[in-house]
């Protein structure tokens, strides 16, 4: 058990920034398909301030990202989800109103992860019941506003992907065991740096065996494939595998330590007493 936290240290080492989103900024994300009284009971629902900035995400750019990995009947003809992004400075954080029925507040942070997102809050709802996909590509569109930096198609598009992938992964073993495996993965992506989707599939297996999680094998294709698409995109993972090493060391000797060991044992305090340690490499 205590191997597997080790691991679980890197995959928390990639929401490591590579820009973060300015202090005080406030951005509202919008389907293109609400109404205007929809609109005013979002933004009010949101508690949007009068200076936040308001951009759309169009039905037709759900497809953009979404068209190869959803059939048309899933992502629809309308988009409606919506959401507000502030700056905290205090890492990610997700909340989903209950309308947001398919993504989950996991899958949202994993992608945000990978497309390079990190301290920022996220508040998404939509006027009736729906997945949720619009308001992923509004939470990229509005990193790209704040930060004034272009998130690489294909990053995007992965991104999107993952979120997919991770829901259907969850119908198979759950969402916090798929969020822990998405990870995990992650993490050894970032220190193995497979060559081929043979290697990558690899990787799924070796998790899959090691921490006994009894993934399908329609669970292991979809993983397989997120991954080496993950791999092949522009996603910096020569940076992810610096942070990696420049902090595996401390958190190591932290494992090890009586405090460690007793940490790990004492599941019940564990999660607290780790985040104090993580925390802890930062100031």
């Amino acid at each position: 058990m205590k191997k597997f936290f080790k691991v679980a240290i890197f995959s928390l080492l990639l929401i490591l920034p590579m820009t973060v989103f300015a202090k005080g900024e406030e951005i509202v994300t919008l389907g293109k398909d609400l109404t205007l009284n929809q609109r005013d009971e979002i933004l009010k629902e949101m508690n949007a301030s009068e200076d936040a900035k308001i951009i759309e995400v169009t039905n037709a750019e759900e497809y953009e990202y979404l068209g190869d990995v959803l059939t048309s009947k899933e992502i629809g003809n309308k988009a409606i989800s919506s959401a507000i992004v502030k700056y905290t400075g205090k890492g990610i954080n997700v909340e989903l109103s209950p309308n947001i029925v398919v993504v989950s507040e996991n899958s949202y942070r994993n992608a945000m992860t990978t497309a390079g997102i990190e301290n920022a809050y996220v508040y998404v709802t939509a006027p009736g019941k729906v997945s949720g996909t619009a308001a992923l590509t509004g939470i990229l569109k509005s990193y790209e506003e704040v930060s004034g930096e272009k998130i690489p198609e294909d990053v995007k598009k992965v991104a999107n992907e993952e979120v997919v992938v991770q829901n259907n992964v969850a119908k198979d073993i759950g969402d916090e065991k798929t969020n822990d495996v998405i990870n995990v993965v992650k993490s050894e992506m970032a220190e193995k740096m497979p060559q081929s989707k043979e290697e990558v599939r690899a990787i799924i297996d070796s998790v899959d065996s090691e921490y006994n999680i009894g993934l399908s094998e329609n669970s292991k294709e979809g993983l397989t494939t997120l991954f080496n698409n993950m791999k092949n995109a522009d996603v910096d993972w020569k940076k992810v595998a610096n942070k990696v090493g420049e902090y595996s060391k401390k958190a190591n000797e932290f494992l090890n330590s009586p405090e460690g060991e007793k940490a790990v044992k004492d599941t019940k305090n564990f999660i607290e007493k780790f985040i104090d340690f993580i925390v802890s490499l930062f100031k």
